[in-house]
């Protein structure tokens, strides 16, 4: 990296113009990002591609570009069950990005991997998932002794039970050939194969299948798929038209077909085929442990079932399944982690019931009652507000929440203060909604005009179509208001709207309560109790205060940068950690204030921690117990982001790599998967950060994408904005600090 030297007056003078710059970028807490005011593709510098991440300085070492989890790499271990007993820890090997599907209706892995946590518990083991990149490195790792067990949906063939044991079956499974929905001439059965070409990965028990075929299906051609391209992106491709078939397991098929509807299973090519566990042939004291296991909680036929009973046959089953909504107030994914108010109240309910929680996700709000009704889901928690229209089809809770609605309007315009006030003038808001109730009632009275947008318009969209200045008015839930106002500064309360009917209570008009089904006394009486003995105590006091009532006007930190070249109190520690995983130190102070602004004791409203604001649970994996500890969390963060970036495609260039990395450490790998692929459908390069994938992850706010999205709804200002200020702060350090 060639730098240019000043003198020491002139470096002053740069190192106070960037400070300034710092200084004055609005200020975010560390509690969660502020979205920004104008479409966020504007935030990015004027032109971005010449913006510093220069390549030389910047090329990682050789394990940076290595997606395999470090430790993989060290000492292998096969002992059986009393050794892993006293070892205390039991490595499962899966297949992935470590980031999921959203549970819409329980996830296949999502219910493996809770299984093996009971089990672990049971057994005092702690439970490490460790990710491989590629299908067919699990059975040889596992052999080698750098895992225990297999939990990826690995089904039993004669071949497979030559090299390792299997449990017994989790479930049983058809394999499925799957074709674009619409297409031309699909096949309907195996002879209609003949001459098609089907893409599989070689090492996958489909092919083995598809090769048994020749005989009906001549001319089959099977292509072989890369070993690390999971059935899901095989789907993705085929209902793009870039493949024309492929095989996938019915389970899986099942909980795809719930957000992507461009494809059809089309018929099976093998049936009823069992899925395990595996483990190595030696430790047959854990494969009887882990049957034990399974057969004592028979969970394995559970999720193709309907279940209608009340409190004890929830118990007795183990598991809550929760009805809720992908949106930011009640159910979402951040870096992989599940969040959301409705979602941390559920997952209190079931940790009282001392049972499971299930996430279940209907596609639209009007679908969770008729869920609820047959059965699919236990209880609701979706910021459902009891009503007199709701009451006569399900029982409610007494209120967890209370609001009212509130006339929003976009800061800066003239205030609007009562309802005389909306004389001639339009308010917007979705059809279907209370809140539409509410405003037919009052406009003929008052002479103000409704329009009706789409029932699936999205609060968080319409306040970006009025913080723009396209609409003047919109109606809403005090405290999704609020839930917004952690993000953003560009809308208003301009008043609250009389409620209507009967208060529920005195802090609010409105009641926000939890719904089951009207048979279902014990679990309504069950959840009174809870409210009562929960509502506005200090866990509930947390969770709400990290959803509604975030830190937005903290005093902005007094940087120490001097002539030096010093940035941070920390940058011998960032110096040390970034030279160990091929990283510029600068950069990862950059995003060090992004994350924290130098607080080694900041918390966000999710729950991270320290200096890089690294999840808890992300910070184990990791081998970090301490991440308020300044040393334990810039190490954690630093190597948590060269992590991101090993997992990011290396065929994309280095500069953008880094960006997207940047970007999966913000909002999560999966939703940056999702932005590529929502890109590329778009017509825009996937492998471009600025102008490209950053327009794809603001279109994962809006329901018509985030719905066929795998990892669901995303916040996608955050991550463009976290990636164009960390980039612009780091371009502001390389002009003033020599590496």
């Amino acid at each position: 990296m060639t730098l240019f030297r000043t003198s020491l007056t002139s470096t002053r003078w740069l190192l106070s113009a960037a400070l300034v710059l710092i200084v004055a970028c609005k200020r975010e807490p560390a509690e969660a990002p502020a979205a920004p005011k104008t479409p966020a593709a504007a935030a990015a510098p004027a032109n971005p591609e010449d913006s510093p991440f220069p390549e030389a300085a910047l090329a990682p070492t050789g394990a940076a570009t290595e997606s395999t989890s470090e430790r993989l790499k060290g000492p292998p271990f096969k002992g059986d069950m009393p050794e892993l007993q006293k070892r205390g820890v039991l490595r499962v090997l899966v297949e992935g990005t470590e980031e999921e599907f959203l549970p819409r209706q329980g996830m296949p892995k999502a219910q493996d991997r809770a299984l093996l946590e009971r089990f672990g518990a049971k057994h005092g083991l702690t439970v490490e998932f460790l990710t491989v990149d590629s299908f067919d490195k699990l059975i040889p790792l596992l052999q080698e002794g750098h895992g225990d067990v297999i939990a990826a949906d690995l089904a039993v063939t004669k071949e497979r039970e030559k090299q390792v044991a299997f449990t017994r079956p989790l479930t049983r499974v058809n394999e499925v050939v799957v074709g674009r929905r619409g297409a031309e001439n699909l096949p309907r059965k195996v002879e209609d194969l003949a001459g098609r070409t089907v893409h599989v990965r070689p090492s996958s028990t489909f092919a083995a299948s598809l090769r048994a075929l020749d005989k009906k299906a001549p001319g089959l051609v099977i292509a072989d798929a890369p070993e690390s391209v999971d059935p899901e992106h095989l789907v993705w491709q085929v209902s793009r038209g870039e493949i024309p078939l492929t095989v996938v397991d019915s389970h899986l098929l099942a909980a795809i077909e719930t957000y992507n509807t461009d494809v059809e299973g089309l018929f099976p090519i093998a049936t009823a085929r069992p899925l395990a566990w595996a483990m190595r042939l030696e430790n047959p004291k854990l494969r009887t442990a882990l049957n034990t296991f399974l057969v004592e909680h028979a969970l394995t036929e559970y999720r193709e079932q309907r279940f209608t009973g009340d409190l004890d046959g929830i118990r007795k089953r183990g598991v809550l399944r929760v009805l809720t909504r992908n949106s930011a107030v009640s159910y979402y994914l951040h870096r992989g982690d599940q969040a959301g108010f409705d979602y941390h109240l559920a997952n209190m309910v079931a940790k009282e019931l001392n049972v499971r929680l299930e996430v279940v996700v209907p596609p639209t709000f009007e679908q969770l009652i008729p869920w609820l009704q047959e059965g699919r889901g236990d209880m609701i928690a979706a910021a459902m507000t009891d009503t007199e229209a709701r009451r006569q089809l399900v029982a409610f809770s007494r209120p967890y929440l209370y609001t009212d609605e509130v006339l929003v309007q976009r800061v800066g315009a003239p205030k609007v203060e009562s309802l005389e006030a909306l004389k001639g003038k339009t308010i917007h808001v979705p059809t279907g909604t209370s809140h539409l109730a509410t405003l037919n009632a009052l406009k003929g009275v008052h002479g103000f005009n409704v329009v009706e947008e789409p029932e699936d318009q999205e609060i968080s969209a319409l306040l970006d179509r009025l913080a723009r200045g396209e609409i003047p008015y919109t109606v809403t839930d005090s405290h999704i208001l609020a839930a917004e106002q952690v993000f953003r500064d560009d809308v208003e309360a301009a008043f609250t709207l009389p409620g209507q009917g009967e208060p529920a209570g005195k802090d609010g008009h409105y009641g926000i309560a939890f719904a089951v089904r009207k048979e279902n006394v014990k679990l309504r009486e069950f959840l009174d109790g809870f409210v009562k003995k929960t509502y506005r105590g200090v866990e509930y006091n947390m969770t709400r205060r990290r959803y509604f009532e975030g830190r937005r006007n903290q005093p902005p930190p007094t940087s120490i940068a001097t002539a030096e070249g010093r940035i941070s109190p920390y940058d011998d520690l960032v110096q040390s950690y970034s030279a160990r995983y091929g990283l510029d130190w600068r950069l990862m102070v950059a995003q060090m204030f992004q994350e924290s602004r130098f607080d080694p004791k900041a918390r966000s409203f999710v729950g991270a921690q320290g200096l890089f604001q690294v999840m808890p649970v992300t910070g184990k994996e990791l081998g970090f117990q301490k991440l308020e500890d300044p040393e334990q969390g810039i190490h954690a963060g630093v190597k948590y982001m060269h992590q991101m970036l090993g997992r990011v495609a290396p065929e994309i260039p280095f500069k953008q790599r880094l960006r997207f990395a940047l970007a999966s450490y913000n909002a999560g790998l999966g939703h940056v998967l999702d932005a590529r692929r929502l890109a590329q459908e778009q017509g825009l390069d996937p492998n471009k950060w600025f102008g490209n994938v950053e327009k794809a992850m603001l279109m994962l706010e809006k329901p018509q994408h985030f719905r066929r999205a795998r990892h669901g709804y995303c916040r996608g200002s955050e991550p463009v904005k976290y990636v164009s200020e960390i980039q612009t702060r780091y371009g502001n350090y390389v002009a003033v600090v020599q590496h």
